[in-house]
């Protein structure tokens, strides 16, 4: 089997001939086309470059097409740095949301031809074009509270939705039908799936039930606008004790990317037994730990024990919990490539 039907025949519930593996080479790729960080955040035809050639390297079954959590919160005006060897980001001395006032001064912008979404359309067209029949790719939307939160700070935005939740409301108002016209735009790419992050969905920031009625009803009109465009949903939340019961009566996605056990859990085991024959499971290697920090064998061996855990009935993706590090040793991404192999047989 290849990456596409090998990950097709999990998310349908079926059993492919081994564990779907991918360990989420986002930023990392830059360093095979062998361009700068600065380079590869604003060209998609060098984005597209660089994933092609990491993916010939290591081979996974899926391919994330997340640049950076930045990308458009830029171009509603949100000021960035581009470090030359690091991850694009903000402008924190300068957010562009400085009073709560400020929410209501966002509009809309057509993301086919702003500066960021478009040279990311570029990137998933040119991928999709070269990889799409064989290999599974996944455009990346940033939720609506992870947007402006790039625009506001995380810890101003929280406060905001205790004391100015009408103007944060307003503002995912005028959000939101971008990110359905960026969704519709992805679509004509070809790409098989979007992610949607949604950070604010765990206990790690927001409370469940204000996470369900500050984003949870923009993440649906998102999630219905992939589906309306033919695409498959995929959640990804890195935060601890993640909701998925409230994201899955959202969003009802296909699978969900995860790096830590939900609340409703107290382990992995648990986790598989109470949510595997809902949602197919994508994760969880720790990308400092494993990725970063950690040996080969190490990978390895970690991979083993997560393939233990979740591969049983089918519906589990080995990756890591978020993206791989854009400077962690790409050895262990190959590591969890052949973890696959030797551990992932059914």
């Amino acid at each position: 089997m290849n990456g596409l039907e090998r990950i097709g025949t999990v998310l349908q519930g079926g059993i492919p001939d081994r564990v779907p593996a991918g360990p989420l080479v986002c930023g990392a790729s830059r360093r095979v086309y062998g361009v700068t960080y600065e380079e590869w955040s604003q060209d998609g035809e060098i984005m597209a470059k660089s994933q092609i050639q990491a993916h010939d390297l290591i081979g996974y079954d899926g391919i994330l097409g997340l640049v950076d959590l930045s990308v458009e919160a830029a171009d509603f005006g949100q000021e960035m740095v581009f470090p030359i060897e690091d991850t694009a980001h903000p402008n924190y001395d300068n957010p562009m949301i400085k009073t709560p006032d400020d929410y209501l001064k966002i509009e809309a912008i057509d993301p086919t031809k702003s500066p960021r979404m478009k040279e990311v359309l570029k990137y998933y067209d040119i991928l999709c074009n070269e990889k799409a029949a064989t290999v599974a790719i996944m455009g990346f939307v940033y939720g609506p509270l992870g947007i402006l939160s790039m625009m506001r700070g995380a810890e101003n935005l929280f406060r905001d939705c205790y004391k100015h939740r009408e103007a944060v409301m307003k503002a995912q108002e005028i959000i939101t039908p971008v990110l359905v016209e960026y969704i519709k735009a992805i679509g004509k790419t070809g790409c098989h799936a979007v992610v949607l992050d949604t950070l604010f969905a765990s206990q790690t920031i927001m409370k469940k039930e204000m996470w369900k009625e500050i984003e949870g009803p923009f993440t649906k009109v998102l999630a219905d606008a992939c589906r309306d465009n033919g695409m498959m949903v995929i959640v990804h939340n890195c935060g601890n004790g993640i909701y998925f019961d409230v994201q899955i009566e959202m969003m009802d996605p296909i699978a969900i990317s995860c790096a830590y056990v939900p609340d409703d859990c107290a382990d992995w085991v648990e986790t598989n037994k109470k949510w595997g024959d809902k949602v197919t499971i994508i994760g969880y290697a720790s990308p400092a730990q494993y990725a970063f920090l950690g040996t080969p064998e190490e990978m390895k061996q970690e991979c083993k024990k997560e393939i233990e855990e979740l591969a049983e009935g089918g519906r589990f993706i080995l990756a890591t919990g978020c993206e791989f590090p854009p400077n962690g040793s790409l050895m262990n991404a190959m590591a969890m490539m052949e973890a696959a192999e030797l551990y992932g047989k059914y």
